[in-house]
Parts: structure tokens; sequence; C-alpha cells
């Protein structure tokens, strides 16, 4: 079907988009100017029927008032020359739009027109630190309902998070997280002799020559047996922790678009997710959700490690060659 057979099976309701209806804009300087012409052209229609001048006219949009007040268009282009619209040709200007004697008198000329409240609004960014562990330990009798044998081992999981307004992540950021998690286990009876991590590459967190030296005091300071720390390589540690803290997040913008809870701080974010968050559905693998604050990160301690000169010839490929 060509066009022109196309446009003939139109409704008779449906009319052909026009120049003007193209050329159009929704920001708020030209809703604005819209509105204070439609009320400008209201008055002079109002003096008009009072006055019967002739020598003035009734816009009916701005576009047709600028184009009086520009040369005419040539007949080669549908534009106006630069120089007219830069109000910089002598033989245009606004001198050509005429006005009424009614609308130059301002004690006469009363108009109002509608527009934008405008309100200042200082927007406070909220950072918080929002750490996530990710427990898997054997269950306790006494604090899950079942236990947990070499015979038949029962596995939970459960989802650990430190909230906190500290914003250094450092490795004593990490061993306070460490502290938390060790004495949650000793709160519930969790004998723990074997401690397995696994974490990303982070060397300000986890792989400094301060974040080596407190995993190997991590046995005399938590109480285990033995404690091995494993790392992701790059780009390959996203996991179920990314998404537990994403999931809180989410549900913490939620309450404040829908106006529940208001969170300012992140001790608000911290009541907010031990009221509303810490049970999970019965279909979830995970068991709970464990909150812990931290207000602040005693960073005065006096154990400091010196680096190891040398330590990139000592790595165990340069060894097996």
């Amino acid at each position: 079907m060509g066009q022109r057979a196309f446009e003939k099976c139109k409704p008779y309701f449906v009319r052909t988009a026009q120049f003007k209806d193209k050329v159009t804009c929704c920001c708020r300087q030209h809703v604005e100017m819209r509105s204070l012409f439609k009320s400008c052209m209201q008055f002079r229609k109002r003096l008009l029927s009072r006055e019967g001048s002739s020598e003035v006219k009734l816009y009916e949009s701005l576009s047709e008032l600028v184009d009086d007040t520009l040369c005419t268009r040539s007949a080669n282009t549908h534009q106006h020359k630069i120089s007219c619209l830069d109000r910089l040709c002598s033989e245009c200007g606004v001198c050509k739009f005429s006005m009424l004697p009614g609308e130059l008198d301002e004690s006469d000329a009363q108009i109002s027109w509608e527009r934008y409240e405008y309100k200042k609004c200082v927007k406070k960014k909220l950072e918080v630190s929002l750490h996530v562990t990710i427990l898997h330990r054997h269950s306790v009798l006494e604090y899950d309902g079942k236990d947990s044998t070499a015979e038949e081992p029962n596995i939970v999981t459960e989802q650990f998070f430190v909230i906190s307004p500290d914003q250094k992540h450092d490795h004593h950021y990490t061993h306070c997280v460490q502290n938390l998690v060790s004495e949650y286990l000793k709160s519930i009876n969790c004998e723990i002799s074997v401690m397995h991590e696994f974490t990303d590459g982070c060397s300000s967190q986890y792989k400094s020559r301060h974040c080596m030296g407190d995993v190997s005091y991590s046995c005399s300071d938590f109480g285990y047996a033995k404690i091995l720390r494993n790392y992701f390589e790059t780009s390959h540690a996203r996991g179920p922790q990314d998404a537990a803290g994403g999931f809180i997040k989410k549900q913490a913008d939620l309450a404040v678009i829908r106006g529940t809870h208001v969170i300012q701080s992140s001790s608000d974010l911290f009541d907010y997710a031990q009221s509303n968050l810490s049970t999970t559905a019965d279909s979830s693998k995970c068991s709970r959700r464990i909150f812990r604050y931290v207000d602040s990160v005693n960073r005065d301690q006096d154990r400091n490690f010196l680096p190891v000169k040398e330590n990139r010839k000592n790595s165990p490929s340069s060894i097996i060659r």
C-alpha cells in the first residue's frame, strides 16, 4: 500500500501534523513563556473589544509573533537568517512589534499567568558502609532446632551485615568485622575450630601486609585452631553477597520512597533493617539475617608489619621455574 492510499484510510478525527506541531518544547522556560503569551493575548483581546483598533492583531502562537519581528524568509529556505535571529539585522527587530496604548499603560495593565514554584532544595547524600558476610556453618540444636553430626551434617546459611558510618575500608575495618562474626558464633555456642574465608583481592582490606599480619594473629585473637583465607580470581568474586547487599539497599530505597520510614543516617538504616529485614522467607536458602552496628572503628593498634623485601622473587611460580 502506498503512502497516499494509506493516508486516505485514516479516520476523520486524525489530522495531519503541521509544522508548528513539530516545533515544540516541554522545558520549564518554554512552558512558562507559552502561559505568559496566552495571558497577554487574552488581555489584548479585551482591549481590542473595547478600543477596536486595527493596527495590531491577535497572534495564535508565539512563533507567529516572533516571525513578525524578523525579516521575511527567502524562497529557497524555510529558516530565518542568523543575523535576524541574533538581532543584528538593521531591517528587523522588536521595533516591528506594535502595541496598544492600553498595553503600555502600567496602571491599567494587570496580567496574571501560571508559572512553576521554585524551591531551593539541598540534597544530602547518605553514605553508609555495608559489609556483607555469607556464613556457612553447622547447625546448633539449641539455636537452629536441629543438630549437625559427622554422619548427618546440617549446614545453615546466614547473612551477616555490619553497618557503619565509617567510610575507610581498611584492614582495621575487616578485623572489626571478623571480631563481630566470632562473637556471634560464640554467643550461639557454635564451636569453630577451622575457619575458611573467601574474599576478593582488595589490597587495602584483604591482601596488604597488615591484612596478612592480622590473619597470622587470627587464631590467638578469635580462638580458632586454624584459619584459611582464599582469594577469588579478578572479576570472579561476584556471588550471593552482592545480591544480599543489593536487597538491603533496594528495600531501604523503597521504604523511603513509599514514605513508611525515614532513613537519614547509618543508625536509621540499622534500625530499619533490624526491625524489618531480619527474617527471611520459608523458601529462602538463607535462614536469617544478622545485623550489627559499628559507630567507629578502633585504629589505635600497636601492631604494625614491615614489608618483605623482594617478595616477588619468593613467589611459588619462580620456585617452580
